[in-house]
């Protein structure tokens, strides 16, 4: 009995805490497939919370920077990419704001996430490309960018910093990165995935992002914006 009760701790830990963390990719993206249909009803994201936190910050940014180089014969167009975008809670906080005329990359890796977030964007069909893609290796060509941004999602890839050199990697100069950082009750719970806030912003200084920034947002993560 001990030992059941052990492995039924451990596997509550691993499956529903850490959300499959520790098992790697794919039971991740397995476990977000499955809770994909519940998701928004269960997260009850609040609509006027995410324009003043997410959009706000990126359209601030984006009018204060220059306009994107454009190509010869060509027309140069704001591209957002936003990783791990599960049901499009990041691209429908931008893409119903009247400032912003962009593009949006919604990538992930569970197909049954994107699905929900291509119902919910339909609205805004021809601004949203939907892709089914590993966020470890990003398929898009070097400073191409303008903003990339994840959202409780670092915790659970396999190599968190590997995953953020991607981003800086496809950041044009000057361009926005948007994260969020694990805090919480829960975070002791995910060792060496959870970091706090001030050693996550120092690493990203490290890394030589400018302007890292840190805010308080919600009680299980905060918000942390910097330069490339």
């Amino acid at each position: 009995m001990a030992l059941a009760a052990l492995i039924g701790v451990f596997l509550y830990w691993q499956l529903v805490v850490a959300e499959g963390a520790y098992f790697g990719r794919r039971v991740v993206a397995l476990l977000y497939n499955q809770f994909a249909p519940r998701y928004d009803a269960v997260k009850q994201f609040d609509p006027l919370g995410d324009a003043v936190m997410l959009a706000q910050p990126i359209l601030r940014h984006l009018r204060g920077q220059s306009p994107p180089p454009t190509p010869p014969g060509g027309s140069r167009e704001v591209v957002i990419l936003d990783i791990a975008t599960g049901t499009g809670r990041l691209p429908l906080a931008l893409l119903s704001q009247p400032a912003f005329d962009g593009r949006v990359i919604a990538l992930d890796s569970a197909g049954k996430m994107l699905e929900v977030a291509r119902a919910k964007l339909a609205p805004y069909d021809g601004r949203v490309t939907f892709m089914l893609h590993d966020a470890q290796q990003l398929p898009f060509d070097d400073v191409s960018l303008d903003v990339v941004t994840c959202l409780e999602a670092l915790e659970f890839f396999p190599n968190a910093a590997s995953a953020i050199c991607e981003m800086q990697r496809v950041l044009r100069p000057g361009g926005l990165l948007m994260l969020s950082n694990r805090i919480g009750p829960d975070a002791w719970k995910l060792p060496a995935r959870a970091t706090p806030t001030p050693q996550f912003v120092a690493q990203l200084r490290e890394m030589g992002f400018a302007n890292v920034q840190p805010r308080e947002w919600l009680i299980d993560y905060d918000l942390v914006s910097a330069i490339k």
